[in-house]
């Protein structure tokens, strides 16, 4: 079956905020999504709510996909959760499917997709910024399996991407130890 993506999952675009670095509310900026799908949760701005315009329903919830909506990379992940009010910045939608229609680690994985990217490339504005909007999301057609079946390509995409994460984290390690060889032939 194949859904629109507005079917079965609210979608909005995360708010207006300027970090500040200082303040009790963390902000989810397009920046701390890394190319491993992964958020660098160590590294989130702070911003404090007085200076700014947000709603209770703009908080992040756990499993909510945070998807990249400005610039020419549209990385997704699912926010994991997080003690302290988490709020995504404007470069984010932010979409909280209905559980019982479509699970957020499958959409998120499927948003990561080739079939995915090649739509955003498609639906994408052109202009000093690529931005995809709102609309094109809402008429996005998405394959909507049984859960079962969701639960395993999630699972598949999971892995995929801690591979490639351990991957370039060995790539890393060798080319650190490689150059350290080099410097140590310099020197001597």
């Amino acid at each position: 079956m194949k859904l629109q993506l507005i079917e079965f999952a609210s979608i909005r675009f995360g708010v207006h905020a300027k970090a500040l670095n200082k303040g009790p509310m963390a902000l989810v900026p397009s920046s701390a999504i890394g190319e491993h799908r992964s958020i660098q949760l160590d590294e989130l701005p702070r911003v404090s709510p007085e200076v700014l315009r947000f709603k209770k329903d703009d908080l992040l919830q756990q499993g909510d996909v945070l998807l990249i909506g400005k610039g020419s990379i549209n990385h997704a992940v699912v926010w994991p959760g997080s003690a302290e009010d988490t709020l995504a910045s404007n470069t984010l939608f932010v979409i909280r499917t209905d559980l019982q229609q479509v699970l957020p680690e499958y959409l998120a994985g499927y948003f990561n997709s080739t079939a995915a990217k090649a739509w955003f490339t498609f639906h994408q504005k052109a202009g000093t910024v690529k931005v995809l909007s709102r609309q094109a999301l809402d008429e996005m057609v998405i394959p909507v399996p049984p859960i079962e079946v969701q639960h395993r390509m999630a699972s598949l995409a999971s892995a995929s991407n801690r591979i490639i994460a351990n991957l370039n984290e060995l790539s890393h390690a060798h080319t650190s130890l490689l150059n350290s060889a080099w410097a140590q032939l310099d020197n001597a």
